[in-house]
């Protein structure tokens, strides 16, 4: 826990405007937790909004940071919930004094919500996970994450701007065009990517071209076989979720 503050919501208050600011202690936390046992879902987090933990009817449904929840907060909490002490009580501060702190990226995956594996996100804060593309003199870090679309299970990647420390759309890195692909296999969006994507895509191992290209509109896309083991490295998940899918849909067993 590396917050001076932290900011609680609750389905029982009656909007975000509601949310109350504490000092980050384990006993503010339990305070808070104990005041919304009642509430079907209770959220913790950062004053810039980035959550810290979340429960439910006053149970601790999720918190990532497993070191505090263990040595700081349970031995405060577990003794109020089984009547040990009494709840403290919830020292509030004014929402200005709160803002007007330093925040700081935490030291936690606040981005677990978002369905990002603790693995995958340190990878992405030391950069080992990221990509970098050159953009108007800048070279921006990009996340490639690997998807389905709805249609008939062919491959789909983003990319996802992490310019800012907070994961942004950045573009479609592929277009489907509604043709049955082999696996792995993807047509460039060169329409908005731009050709320069291609040499990028070869030298970030990414894929290799197939030769074969597709006409839409009055843009020819180059459809691109994409490395199996580099998508995986990059979105572990998100690659096993494209090949299990695309296996029902074609109907493949591995």
């Amino acid at each position: 826990m590396n917050q001076k503050y932290l900011q609680g919501i609750s389905s029982d208050m009656e909007g975000l405007e509601d949310a109350v600011f504490f000092e980050a202690t384990p006993e503010n936390i339990s305070a808070f937790l104990v005041q919304h046992w009642l509430a079907e879902m209770s959220a913790i987090g950062t004053v810039d909004e980035k959550t810290f933990l979340t429960a439910r009817m006053g149970l601790i449904d999720t918190c990532p940071d497993q070191e505090y929840l263990a040595q700081k907060l349970l031995p405060v909490y577990s003794k109020i919930q089984l009547g040990e002490i009494p709840t403290p009580p919830l020292e509030t501060v004014p929402k200005e004094v709160a803002l007007a702190a330093k925040c700081p990226r935490p030291d936690w995956n606040y981005l677990r919500w978002d369905g990002y594996s603790d693995e995958k996100y340190r990878g992405i804060i030391s950069g080992s996970a990221l990509l970098k593309l050159p953009h108007y003199g800048k070279k921006v870090p990009l996340e490639l994450q690997v998807r389905s679309y709805y249609s008939g299970g062919n491959l789909a990647l983003l990319l996802v701007d992490w310019s800012d420390d907070y994961p942004e759309p950045w573009g479609d890195l592929s277009v489907n065009l509604g043709y049955a692909m082999e696996k792995d296999c993807a047509f460039v969006d060169v329409n908005d990517m731009g050709e320069e994507i291609l040499p990028w895509i070869e030298k970030n191992g990414l894929g290799t071209p197939t030769g074969r290209t597709q006409q839409s509109g009055f843009v020819t896309y180059p459809e691109y076989r994409f490395h199996a083991d580099r998508l995986r490295a990059l979105d572990d998940y998100g690659y096993q979720e494209y090949s299990e899918r695309y296996d029902r849909e074609h109907g493949r067993m591995e």
